[in-house]
């Protein structure tokens, strides 16, 4: 049996050397703009720290808006009373998260809420490496997509964790599951797509990355599930927004906007949502997130394109949206940025061959 090679075929093999040599120069100056830019952590400021702590921001937001569902308020009363009260913006309504995670949490308690969420975490990088051995990876290869995947969802993990009220990490390990869910069983996947949906509207673009592959690959009937599936969180989202409208004070606190341009800094920033990351410092996120976007779009398979163009979506999309004190948004691709640096070997050496006219 002839031995499988390490990572079956990397896209960037036959292309032509100047195209090679321009992906490369490109490489090297996303990564000296990474160091010129002096990039800060983002753990250490004041707005992003917050985010972990379980009696500050959000966090402490969330569990006094759970704390009034369990004592018998509705959501949109309870949180119209606790956002208002904390200072945050109430308009447009998109301000307002959607009640899923509340309701469950509410529902379950933190304890079974918080084992629900870890059991999914772990269960998506389980099978993320079943997915990948039939794939035809290398066990060294699938062992390395694993590590590098758990040091994104590892934020689900701790108990208690004030991570448990952070919408964005459920939706990154359902879209996490719903990527590797793809491959043996689309309608799966177009569930745990919804999920993440349901769990934080900005899913959205993975969402549509999945329907519009599926459109282009002639897969109708998958094609038409995603598609279904955004008109299903789209009338969830117009009764969010009637129900925010209906709870709104006489005085409602609107928020600065989103569209700020932050550029190739704010990606940076939000790639520093990584257990690794968070550790080491910014500088190593300034060499591996520019090695991760190469690395996502290298390997030639259905689940390398949906890896490739989602990470490259949302690349582009924190380029334009997306204000300083937003960074947490980068939790939500974690997990997919981080596994995409287990191709940027292969894709490197690739390129270099092609660059030197060996493709």
């Amino acid at each position: 049996m002839p031995k499988v090679p390490a990572i079956q075929p990397i896209r960037y093999a036959s292309w032509p050397p100047r195209l090679a040599q321009a992906v490369l120069l490109a490489l090297l100056l996303a990564i000296g703009l990474g160091l010129a830019l002096d990039v800060e952590s983002v753990i250490e400021g004041d707005e992003d720290a917050r985010m972990l702590k379980a009696d500050r921001g959000d966090v402490a937001l969330y569990r006094a808006v759970i704390t009034r569902m369990q004592a018998g308020e509705g959501f949109y009363a309870a949180n119209g009373v606790e956002q208002a009260a904390r200072g945050y913006p109430t308009t447009p309504f998109v301000t307002w998260r959607l009640p899923t995670a509340a309701t469950l949490i509410a529902m379950l308690g933190e304890q079974r809420a918080g084992m629900l969420l870890q059991a999914l975490a772990v269960f998506t990088v389980l099978f993320w490496i079943w997915v990948l051995l039939r794939a035809g990876l290398q066990r060294w290869t699938v062992l390395a997509a694993s590590l590098l995947l758990g040091t994104g969802v590892i934020i689900a993990l701790p108990m208690p964790a004030p991570s448990l009220y952070l919408h964005e990490v459920w939706a990154s390990v359902l879209i996490a599951l719903s990527l590797g869910l793809r491959q043996s069983a689309w309608p799966l996947a177009v569930l745990s797509g919804l999920a993440a949906l349901a769990f934080r509207e900005l899913a959205l673009p993975f969402v549509a990355v999945m329907g519009v592959c599926a459109l282009l690959e002639g897969r109708r009937r998958e094609a038409l599930g995603w598609g279904a599936a955004i008109l299903v969180f789209a009338l969830y989202l117009a009764v969010h927004a009637w129900q925010v409208s209906a709870h709104l004070g006489p005085d409602p606190n609107t928020s600065a906007g989103w569209l700020v341009f932050g550029g190739w800094r704010f990606v940076l920033e939000t790639a520093q949502w990584n257990v690794v990351a968070l550790i080491l410092g910014p500088w190593l996120v300034v060499i591996a997130m520019p090695l991760a976007v190469l690395g996502a779009g290298a390997w030639r398979h259905p689940l390398g394109t949906r890896l490739g163009v989602t990470v490259a979506v949302y690349t582009l999309g924190f380029m334009i949206a997306g204000r300083p004190d937003n960074t947490y948004w980068g939790v939500l691709c974690a997990p997919l940025v981080a596994v995409s640096l287990t191709f940027a070997p292969a894709g490197l050496r690739a390129l270099w061959k092609a660059a030197r006219g060996r493709g």
